[in-house]
């Protein structure tokens, strides 16, 4: 009894909202029925204002790129015990069956946050919602050595899956995670923690992903758990807006000076419209440029062997939709994080995901905005929207988590 209270405490610490019946209901959609499942939402403050373009090549493109947001599972200040967050507890529960959907739940429909048995509602929910993940990761890796796995930068099932897979992808011979949006910088400090010379990971180190900070600290607790290494892939993104406008100047002969500075700037300007040069900088900076270094870090990590799942933005990885090229206005073949692998004589594995949960609804639609294709082959897959596993050629599957499916796509 003593342990599920501490439990519940922390979860109601984590989760830090308000949430609405209605919202709570988005969280436990019946998997059997056919309507279409709204994504999760946590935001109390109205429909989302920011223009299109900056959330949509925040999708495709390293998380910093978006303006920072309250966190949607936030960490607390300072950890009071050592139970594991959001997601662990999830992990825990995931053995449970779905919560029923609202019209089972009685007339007061499911539990709110102001009831005592919110916290472990939520909890299971985000269990299910991560649970049965197909993907044949054993088979994948008896003949790869990286599994890249191809999100949306606002997933939170990305995250949790691979959180509670852990144990099954460290028997699987997996001795580093890498992840885009860690910055090497604060790779020593990470190291120290997921070797256990040190308590606690700096708030810094988890800064590129506001909304998902939570998600990531349960993620490294669980590699260090199973010593596993977390490699971070990402330089600082000031040092590529750089290198991005002064391929732009070299390319077109203007002065560096007369295009943008910073990488939100820079990637609406390219996906607003084509200018001759800079849109075929930017996209070799920020596709082929960030695929090498992030490749060569990764190979630095597994010099003594195993293998590695590597968790990128879909831009990054091999699948249905040409992502890059059609986002930024710049056709062509710009290098991806598989074939700069294979230029290192690492066999990579790019696996596509698909729906789940994501950390604000916007997030939801800019993934299938951005990935038509990928969409499609999941309703055919599972039209009722239900989890999927599919291969969609040699090195290459997609995963789709459950969730939405625009009628459009289930046929």
């Amino acid at each position: 009894m003593r342990r599920f209270l501490r439990l519940t405490a922390v979860l109601v610490l984590g989760l830090r909202v308000a949430a609405s019946a209605a919202v709570v209901e988005r969280l436990t959609p019946s998997l059997a029925s056919s309507a279409p499942v709204p994504a999760l939402s946590m935001s109390m403050n109205g429909p989302v204002t920011a223009s299109f373009m900056p959330v949509l090549t925040a999708a495709i493109s390293a998380p910093t790129l978006s303006a920072p947001a309250p966190a949607l599972l936030p960490a607390p200040p300072a950890r009071i015990s050592p139970l594991q967050p959001v997601a662990a507890a999830a992990q825990a529960l995931a053995a449970g069956t779905m919560s029923a959907p609202a019209s089972q739940h009685g007339p007061r429909g499911p539990p709110t946050a102001r009831d005592a048995s919110f916290a472990a509602f939520v909890a299971k929910s985000v269990a299910g919602k991560v649970r049965g993940w197909a993907v044949p990761v054993e088979d994948i890796f008896s003949g790869h050595d990286a599994l890249l796995v191809g999100e949306n930068h606002g997933s939170l099932t990305s995250v949790d899956i691979l959180t509670r897979e852990m144990p099954r992808l460290a028997a699987a011979g997996v001795t580093a995670i890498g992840i885009e949006g860690l910055k090497r910088p604060q790779q020593d400090a990470v190291d120290d923690f997921i070797a256990g010379r040190r308590p606690d990971l700096p708030d810094e180190a988890l800064a590129f992903s506001p909304k998902r900070r939570a998600a990531f600290r349960a993620l490294l607790d669980a590699a260090r758990e199973h010593g596993v290494r977390v490699v971070a892939l990402g330089l600082p993104l000031d040092g590529w807006a750089k290198a991005a406008a002064e391929l732009a100047a070299s390319k077109t002969g203007r002065p560096a000076e007369d295009f943008p500075k910073d990488v939100d700037a820079q990637f609406s300007k390219a996906g607003n419209g084509y200018e001759p040069g800079f849109n075929e900088a930017v996209a070799e900076v920020f596709l082929t440029r960030r695929n090498r270094a992030m490749a060569a870090f990764l190979k630095d990590a597994l010099k003594a062997g195993g293998k590695a799942v590597v968790l990128v933005g879909q831009a990054h990885v091999e699948g249905l939709d040409m992502v890059p090229g059609r986002l930024m206005n710049a056709p062509g073949d710009w290098g991806t994080l598989a074939r700069e692998l294979g230029s290192l004589a690492l066999r990579a594995y790019s696996l596509t995901m698909t729906g789940g949960l994501f950390t604000d609804p916007h997030a939801s639609l800019i993934d299938r905005g951005a990935r038509p294709a990928s969409y499609r082959a999941a309703a055919d897959a599972a039209p009722r929207g239900a989890r999927a596993y599919r291969v969609l050629g040699p090195g290459r599957a997609l995963w789709h988590a459950g969730g939405t499916i625009e009628p459009a796509y289930a046929h």
